[in-house]
């Protein structure tokens, strides 16, 4: 029932002729379940506090609209909730054998697609930055093109120097098999 979230042919949109998927990565997991736990712990902080005060005279008189109101506030982190992960679940990096392509949802109805050929890459830098992203392994991923194009940023990646690796490797394949000189 639930394969659609869990098989894929790693195939998308705008995909060229003999182009095959290498990688298709997400943001480090932290940025998923976080949101989830601070959706957790809000929902049962507010539940404590009106638990706290239940005794008291206002809650008894007004305890129908404490509880509506309870439940509006939690309908709202719900939907806040499901707004974070469909942003989590749809930003993605793609790394093909011929390009490299950004998909980054910014909300329910807006989104950025960037693609960047492979020959065009000239430098990979990553960088991770504090201690909770060097110990889980997180970091940013920049990569330069030609001096008048605009820079790739990746933010919040696990693993980027294998990222930046596996770029180089699949870079170098393609020249070598298209035969293109880097300049």
């Amino acid at each position: 029932m639930f394969q659609i979230f869990f098989k894929s042919n790693n195939s998308f949109e705008g995909i060229l002729q003999e182009e095959k998927t290498i990688l298709v990565l997400r943001k480090h997991p932290l940025f998923f379940y976080l949101p989830i736990f601070f959706f957790f712990f809000l929902i049962l902080l507010v539940f404590a506090i009106i638990q706290f005060f239940s005794s008291s005279d206002f809650f008894i008189k007004f305890s129908s609209l404490i509880w509506f109101l309870y439940a509006v506030f939690c309908s709202i982190l719900w939907l806040a909730l499901f707004i974070n992960l469909m942003i989590y679940s749809l930003s993605v990096l793609i790394l093909t054998n011929k390009r490299l392509i950004q998909i980054e949802t910014k909300g329910l109805f807006n989104y950025e697609r960037n693609d960047l050929e492979l020959f065009r890459i000239q430098d990979v830098s990553i960088e991770i930055r504090g201690i909770l992203a060097s110990f889980l392994n997180f970091g940013d991923i920049l990569v330069q093109t030609a001096g008048t194009e605009v820079k790739f940023y990746f933010s919040s990646f696990p693993n980027p120097l294998k990222i930046k690796e596996d770029i180089f490797k699949i870079k170098n394949k393609f020249i070598n098999y298209s035969g293109l000189n880097e300049r």
